[in-house]
């Protein structure tokens, strides 16, 4: 079943993940029960989650780098890395959520019994919990970088208008129009090298925090998506307890009832016994 709704997912995929794509064929035996290729699968799932999350850590590497390089041409190709890596992480995200949901879907779709589906269920929550946490940490980080490069901006509009107010460097990070009026006026009364450097600085802070901005927007909608799977999952896995322990319960009081049932029916036989003795007494 699984194998027919991911059909290109192979075994351990995490290494393949790096480079865009942890699809392949699924070699299924005949001695490979449909559960041990669920959990196969899951666990290739969950390698590429780990995958995701050291993308993370590289790209928050990247945003350190950027943010510490003062050479216009260094930090335009270092952006470009970082634009790479960022949609290389939101591409993997956005298919491992779709695996996710896929499985879900097959979960609700096949009928399992208690046990199995408790077992399956609670798998596939750990997963989505796992990616909840790589996308938690995905979005403060960019929401970190977001607020770093604001103040890059700012600082560089108050090195090349040191008479700036606090309210006019604000109003140049936030407000296109300002910035304009900013860019004409460093290109009228500075012309040096070093405020057209800084000026050109700032444009590409812009398109920068424009970009994140984008990314937390996406990152935001996943996570209350996967927020809502584990949420749902939780109150499955909860009733399938509940259905366990209370056939539990009825087992158990079933076999009180069967021990009472032969009790008397021994007792029953006791009486019989007697009353047969006593018949064949008086007979005599």
């Amino acid at each position: 079943m699984l194998s027919k709704i991911l059909p290109h997912r192979r075994h351990g995929s995490a290494d393949s993940a790096r480079s865009g794509s942890s699809m392949g064929s699924i070699r299924s035996t005949n001695s490979n029960s449909e559960i041990e290729k669920y959990f196969t699968i899951l666990n290739g799932i969950e390698e590429d989650i780990d995958a995701a999350n050291d993308d993370v850590d590289d790209l928050g590497v990247i945003h350190e780098t950027l943010l510490s390089t003062a050479d216009g041409t260094r930090s335009e190709a270092i952006a470009r890395q970082r634009d790479q890596k960022t949609a290389q992480i939101n591409n993997h995200i956005v298919r491992l959520r779709g695996e996710l949901n896929a499985v879900e879907q097959m979960n609700r779709n096949i009928v399992q019994n208690p046990s199995e589906e408790a077992t399956r269920r609670s798998r596939h929550a750990v997963l989505a919990r796992k990616l909840m946490e790589v996308l938690d940490k995905y979005r403060k980080l960019e929401r970190e970088s977001q607020k770093q490069y604001r103040q890059r901006m700012e600082k560089h509009i108050r090195i090349v208008m040191p008479d700036a107010t606090d309210d006019e460097v604000r109003e140049a990070v936030n407000n296109e129009a300002a910035r304009s009026v900013f860019a004409m006026d460093v290109m009228s009364s500075y012309r040096s090298k070093v405020a057209r450097r800084m000026l050109r600085d700032v444009e590409n802070r812009d398109r920068d925090i424009h970009e994140i901005d984008n990314t937390i927007k996406l990152l935001n909608n996943m996570f209350v998506d996967m927020q809502g799977v584990v949420a749902e999952q939780q109150d499955i896995l909860d009733n399938i307890e509940q259905a366990v322990e209370s056939t539990h319960e009825n087992m158990v009081d079933a076999s009180q009832e069967i021990k009472r049932a032969t009790w008397y029916r021994i007792k029953a036989r006791k009486v019989e016994c007697l009353l047969m003795r006593e018949l064949y007494v008086i007979c005599r």
